[in-house]
């Protein structure tokens, strides 16, 4: 059996230090109310060069490759992603959210935008189909794009009140104008520096910046928003049992469609992952900018990876352990 790899040491550290940069901002917030408010355009500018580091690290190899190969299974992903999850988080903070607008639109934000990197590390520890998964992500990455506005109006503009301008100033801000500069500077480096300098040092430095950059704006975001109550703060409990909720529906769903469509064990996990796995790092700075004052839509949004990382490690070996129970005549056939 071949060996897989599993999350590196940042990776399983990163939603802590981002929380942990997050409580750190709000102690420091309750300390000195509104003292550091003069941070604000500096994150709004750490966030812009975040978002344009995590472009300029996707590859976007021919679209077509993912529905020649795949047709059916690459419909199934794109449905759910795009048309179903959207849907159920909305469904699921109004079951459990719907007294805390903020919360509520947190989650939304949350769930809207599917993975584009980290996901494929748990399809490759679960034995999925890693090929599939990478042929996968410019549709990801490229309707994700192409439809936040349009969930965000219908969607969040619904929970908090949302003004077209500002609708239309964030995406762009935040989402459409990182990505042509990441794309861009990618065509760049692998034009004069080629493949070889991309995937290698380019690859490597991106990471440990992006991280820490994070927790360096989040921190300030934190310390230069309005001060949060304490009851706002047990609401959290509210969230973290939301997002969990999310997660399974997600995880059932994937078992459902991959049955209805019989689908190899590999490919059910390459769906269950790119369906699971959320683009936190992205919409943060569209919130930021569409929902400037509401600390509690940016705090939903960065709990979700504190929950989704745990998730998505037991969905990774319990999805080995189902395998000889769930499809078993495959395997026996192959064996």
């Amino acid at each position: 059996m071949a060996r897989t790899i599993g999350p590196s040491r940042q990776d399983q550290a990163t939603p802590f230090l981002l929380v942990g940069a997050m409580l750190v901002g709000l102690g420091v917030n309750w300390l000195a109310p509104g003292a550091l408010g003069f941070l604000r355009p500096v994150v709004d500018v750490g966030i812009f060069l975040v978002i344009t580091a995590v472009m300029l690290g996707v590859r976007t190899p021919d679209m077509r490759r993912a529905f020649r190969s795949k047709g059916k299974p690459t419909a199934i992903v794109l449905v759910t992603n795009f048309v179903v999850i959207p849907a159920l988080a909305w469904l699921i903070g109004w079951v459990f959210l719907r007294h805390s607008p903020e919360l509520w639109s947190g989650i939304i934000l949350y769930a809207l935008t599917p993975c584009v990197g980290w996901y494929l590390i748990f399809i490759d520890a679960a034995e999925g189909d890693v090929a599939w998964g990478a042929a996968l992500l410019p549709w990801n990455l490229g309707l994700q794009i192409l439809l936040m506005p349009v969930y965000m109006w219908l969607l969040v503009g619904h929970v908090l009140f949302l003004d077209a301008g500002t609708l239309l100033w964030s995406v762009g801000l935040f989402f459409v104008a990182p990505f042509l500069l990441g794309w861009g500077l990618q065509w760049l480096i692998l034009r004069r520096w080629g493949e070889a300098t991309f995937l290698g040092p380019v690859k490597r430095a991106l990471g440990p910046i992006k991280l820490w950059a994070l927790v360096a704006i989040i921190l300030a975001l934190f310390a230069s928003q309005p001060t949060l109550k304490l009851h706002s703060l047990v609401l959290l409990v509210a969230v973290i049992g939301t997002i969990f909720v999310f997660f399974a529906i997600v995880f059932l769903l994937a078992l459902l469609n991959g049955a209805w469509a019989h689908l190899s064990y590999e490919d059910n996990v390459t769906l269950t992952f790119t369906t699971t796995a959320r683009n936190s790092e992205v919409v943060i700075g569209v919130a930021m900018a569409a929902f400037p004052g509401h600390p509690l839509v940016y705090m939903a949004i960065l709990i979700g990876p504190l929950v989704e990382l745990p998730v998505l490690l037991l969905l990774a070996r319990g999805l080995r352990r189902l395998r000889p129970v769930l499809w078993a005549e495959k395997v026996s056939v192959v064996g």
